[in-house]
């Protein structure tokens, strides 16, 4: 089962905003986002509560460890989906 960390865009600190990266998968077309010293990027859908950025939830304890403590460093709520 696949599984995602959610975060809305307007919780993001604009001090990672402003070195981002944006691009768009040249095969999926996903609206893709890359910050700073964290270890996935992140896909951007519009929801009906705003812009959303959902990254991998990996099944392996040291990879789910490193997004959830980069998350949290940043002080950004997350919800984790599956």
């Amino acid at each position: 089962m696949s599984a995602a960390a959610c975060i809305l865009y307007s919780d993001v600190p604009e001090r990672l905003l402003v070195s981002a990266i944006r691009h768009r998968d040249g095969v999926t077309e996903a609206d893709l986002i890359a910050f700073d010293e964290c270890p996935f990027s992140g896909e951007i859908t519009e929801t009906e509560h705003g812009t959303q950025i959902a990254f991998p939830w990996p099944r392996n304890r040291t990879m789910r460890h490193a997004i959830g403590d980069w998350l949290t460093h940043h002080g950004i709520n997350f919800a984790v989906v599956m």
